[in-house]
């Protein structure tokens, strides 16, 4: 099948993988920036051949925003350098100069590249593999004595950010204080973003120039609510934890209760990111501290006058002892995790961690975090004194339909079916959904293809690393335990916390669950890869075609994979030959086929990647000093592949026929369709063009065998039609 279970063409091909280093304190690992040969940028396409280093300052921006978040793309400077490897001599000179001004051309050789250079210009040819290329400098921070910084007293800064914190609580008072409000996905309200201070998430919130974002009403919202409200000082709960999968609006949830609670008198400390929060802690929660008390100016003064943690945290527990209850919302929690790299000492995130739970005593503790092992463990404690809520999964049937209405005018034409194929790759997540918001796409496949490129590489590389970890003498139940997941099926006995990732995979009223079908489709292929294939010939497996009856795509998906699994396990007969794999190979193309003169021996060859537009899989096997060669295609209507013999026989047949040295004299070739009903197999017959001074064969003599699912599977057919 010729196309990814998500159904469109892959269109956005990486040329190229630029490895980047962010010149920071303490040093990052080396992250990629993907270029294609179309690239989108600010919403728009832009050519490999029209790219500028510019534009490859915000594709970086977007691909690192956790250390590039409140800087300009634009005042980023880019050095391009050759030999710098993780661990070399060049990477323990930037390790201990990383933070300061750096001669980057003398130490490294590094040439500085302008915004108004083409990209090819910069990079004409194929780059080197494992090694960094483009160190990335931000702007020189000012230090204490540059004269703007000097001429700034603590007093400005309070009366700066006491000014901010007026304009949100007056836009905050303009807001409902009726909670229905927020809970209806009928509604997309603007709502002020709560925080004063400068370190504003802006990579989950689209926040505009007046600091508004737009919400749209949640159902959960109602839930969270009324778990906060029923809490009471000392003689009930007074914390709640927030857990929730990837995507899912957790962030933009509790934001909103933030508003409506401050909307209706209650005082509210609101800490929207625990990794922002981590570098300057006292600065980050008085700036938060300023909102709270915004209309109290001995409370304002109080908290400016503060020098130390300790003495925020000291003035916190002044107010509880005076029933002076706050109510903390403290989001991203998972960032302090040991196991979330981001930047930070585990020492620091520890005790940053030990100084918020200090904070928070005797007040209201409303804490969230996003899914991962930590934080499950933490959801598993029976005795934590605290409520517990998950947010799983995406919008529900409503919501779904309140966005699709909000959004259509902006998106390319859909129906029902392509509607229903976006659902299911985004698994209804409004951060995946967000993504096609960004496409700028008017037509539907374009837009298809840009989403899948975003977020292929933001769900495969993180669940297959997990994956790979998994111990040796765990691995065979986590596959099990992983087919539990893709059919959603109830999970084995004896799992545990650390045997799936959590990001991406969930257990819900007993059974198992994937967040969206990009995941589902990453681990399918990752398991296919690992030759798993009786993963895919499982009744289970097959009976999950049945669900998708109305989306072909992902109906195809379950299809081939049990196809081609059911080929290497029964066998399959073609033109009275009968093939039974003895094994299976992967190829990304052609010259990674090896024909084998062993007699009897037959590989079933498999396209690693997507991109065989022909053939789905390639039988060869040598039977009676004769070599058959039988190309495989799978597809739920034959008539949507009907070049694909042509395809095999231009692109693909000339590389292979090249490696036949010694084996032409006894070669049989087949075609075979597996696809929904037989047809009478054909004899097609040699066929060459002449040109003026050579003979090219178009194709060789061979024979087409048209077959139908129940050939090859009968529950294959059974649940397809």
């Amino acid at each position: 099948m010729s196309t990814h279970s998500n159904g469109h063409q892959l269109r956005y091909i990486v040329e190229m993988s630029l490895f980047c280093i962010v010149l920071a304190d303490p040093l990052t690992s080396p992250f990629p920036v993907d270029i294609a040969e179309k690239n989108f940028v600010d919403y728009l396409e832009i050519s490999i051949d029209n790219l500028t280093i510019g534009h490859l300052k915000k594709l970086i921006w977007k691909q690192n925003q956790y250390d590039l978040a409140d800087i300009n793309p634009a005042t980023l400077t880019l050095w391009k350098v050759e030999g710098l490897n993780e661990g070399n001599r060049k990477w323990e000179i930037l390790e201990k100069k990383a933070y300061t001004e750096i001669d980057i051309k003398q130490e490294f050789g590094g040439e500085k590249l302008f915004s108004t250079m083409k990209f090819k210009e910069a990079f004409p040819v194929k780059l080197p593999d494992n090694t960094v290329h483009i160190i990335v400098q931000m702007p020189r921070k000012r230090s204490r004595n540059d004269s703007d910084e000097k001429g700034e007293s603590q007093e400005s800064k309070k009366a700066k950010l006491v000014a901010t914190a007026s304009k949100i609580m007056e836009s905050i008072m303009k807001l409902p204080d009726i909670c229905d409000v927020y809970s209806s996905p009928k509604n997309f309200l603007s709502l002020p973003f709560p925080y004063p201070g400068s370190n504003i998430p802006v990579d989950r919130f689209a926040i505009n120039e007046d600091g508004f974002f737009t919400f749209m009403g949640r159902k959960e919202f109602i839930n969270v609510l009324n778990e906060i409200i029923t809490f009471k000082s000392r003689t009930g709960y007074m914390e709640m934890f927030i857990y929730g999968t990837v995507g899912y609006g957790k962030s933009h949830i509790l934001t909103a209760i933030a508003c409506f609670l401050i909307r209706n008198g209650r005082r509210v400390v609101y800490l929207p990111d625990c990794r922002k929060l981590a570098v300057d802690p006292m600065e980050y929660i008085k700036s938060a501290l300023f909102l709270t008390y915004v209309d109290d100016d001995a409370k304002t003064s109080e908290i400016n006058a503060c020098e130390s943690f300790d003495q925020i945290i000291k003035f916190c527990r002044s107010l509880a002892e005076l029933d002076e209850t706050l109510y903390f919302i403290v989001d991203q929690m998972n960032a302090l995790d040991d196991c979330n790299d981001t930047g930070i000492n585990p020492e620091k995130k520890q005790q940053v961690k030990e100084s918020i739970d200090k904070l928070c005593w005797n007040h209201f503790y409303i804490k969230s975090s996003s899914a991962n092992n930590h934080a499950v463990l933490h959801l598993k404690q029976k005795q934590t004194n605290e409520k517990k809520i998950t947010l799983y999964g995406g919008f529900d049937e409503e919501e779904m339909e309140e966005w699709w209405k909000k959004h259509n005018s902006v998106l390319p034409t859909m129906n029902n079916r392509q509607k229903d194929q976006i659902e299911d790759i985004t698994g209804r997540i409004p951060l995946f959904l967000n993504v096609l918001l960004e496409s700028g796409r008017k037509n539907f496949e374009e837009a298809l293809g840009y989403l899948d490129q975003q977020l292929m590489p933001k769900i495969k590389e993180p669940m297959t690393n997990f994956s790979d970890n998994i111990p040796e003498g765990r691995q065979e139940f986590h596959v099990k335990l992983m087919s539990s997941f893709l059919t959603n099926g109830y999970p084995p006995d004896g799992y545990g916390v650390s045997d799936f990732d959590h990001r991406f995979f969930y257990i819900e009223n007993e059974l198992c669950h994937y967040v969206c079908g990009v995941a589902r489709d990453c681990m399918a292929n990752y398991l296919y890869e690992k030759k798993r294939m009786e993963m895919f010939t499982d009744i289970k497996w097959i009976s999950c075609i049945d669900k998708f009856k109305n989306n072909p795509s992902v109906k195809g998906f379950f299809a081939e994979k049990a196809c081609i699994a059911s080929i290497f396990r029964n066998g399959i007969m073609a033109n009275r030959v009968t093939f039974k794999p003895n094994d299976i190979e992967f190829f990304c193309n052609e010259k990674e086929i090896r024909f084998s003169s062993n007699e009897g021996k037959c590989i079933l060859y498999l396209p690693r990647r997507w991109n065989q537009e022909a053939i789905d899989g390639l039988l060869i096997s040598k039977m009676n000093n004769k070599l058959y060669v039988a190309a495989i295609q799978i597809t739920l209507d034959k008539s949507s592949h009907s070049d694909s013999e042509g395809i095999f026989f231009s692109n693909i047949w000339p590389n292979l026929k090249s490696t036949l040295s010694g084996l032409e004299g006894g070669l049989e070739i087949i075609f075979i369709w597996i696809t929904s009903k037989s047809d009478t197999d054909v004899i097609v017959e040699i066929n060459s063009r002449k040109t003026r001074n050579k003979t090219f064969e178009i194709n060789p003599d061979y024979v087409r065998v048209v077959m139908g699912f129940e050939n090859v599977n009968k529950d294959i057919d059974r649940y397809l039609f």
